[in-house]
């Protein structure tokens, strides 16, 4: 019988539990009140700072100028898109400036795509700041360990195919190859539940699904 493998020690947290000691807290929208049903409420950017764990986007605590006034952490935005389903929340999908709003039941999205809200949603309009982070390379191990250590034990990941067999279920033989199928069924006991669970399908997209796929990248 072979060993504990990886993906059967991470769930059970240990050395594998998220670092969370450092974070300043959730962003979202404060409880919605009276006031923010039948008007409106001023708040104040007090300052901005960094949470850790979420690269370098900035993080605004919003002081809400009102009676009973509190603080809700709101992600920095520059201008942002917004809207969800589920009435009171949001989810990044119009262009606007930064304020809250009431959205109209039919809205246009940037795909070109029209969409149908419940008319109670409250929705922040914009665009993100600090969006295109993870386009810049980490060019050396030494970013990718500073990236990850506040985040959780994930980094360095072993390949599978370099271990021994006792270790891994891809493991072992004179070259590196996984030596069967890289599939494996729903079902499969945690030491051989690895590789490409459940798959539809594998292999790169061609014909007509590669031209979709495509065409999906550039719009």
């Amino acid at each position: 019988m072979g060993r504990v493998i990886r993906a059967q020690r991470k769930g059970a947290g240990s050395v594998f539990k998220s670092h969370t000691h450092h974070r300043k807290g959730p962003a979202r929208f404060r409880s919605l009140d009276f006031g923010e049903r039948n008007g409106y409420l001023k708040g104040v950017v007090s300052e901005i700072i960094h949470d850790p764990g979420r690269g370098k986007l900035p993080y605004s605590p919003l002081n809400c100028l009102c009676p009973k006034s509190s603080v809700r952490l709101i992600i920095f935005i520059v201008s942002i898109y917004c809207c969800n389903n589920h009435a009171w929340e949001a989810v990044f999908l119009f262009l606007i400036d930064f304020f809250f709003c009431l959205v109209a039941s039919i809205i246009k999205l940037p795909s070109g795509s029209k969409k149908i809200v419940p008319s109670g949603c409250r929705a922040m309009i914009g665009q993100v700041a600090g969006g295109g982070r993870t386009e810049k390379p980490l060019l050396k191990a030494g970013n990718a360990y500073h990236k990850f250590r506040v985040k959780r034990n994930c980094w360095p990941k072993v390949r599978g195919v370099a271990m021994n067999p006792v270790e891994h279920p891809h493991g072992g033989g004179n070259h590196q190859h996984i030596g069967h199928a890289s599939t494996v069924r729903r079902d499969a006991p945690p030491g051989q539940k690895v590789g490409l669970i459940a798959a539809r399908r594998t292999g790169r997209l061609r014909g007509q699904a590669a031209a979709t796929a495509a065409k999906a990248d550039k719009a």
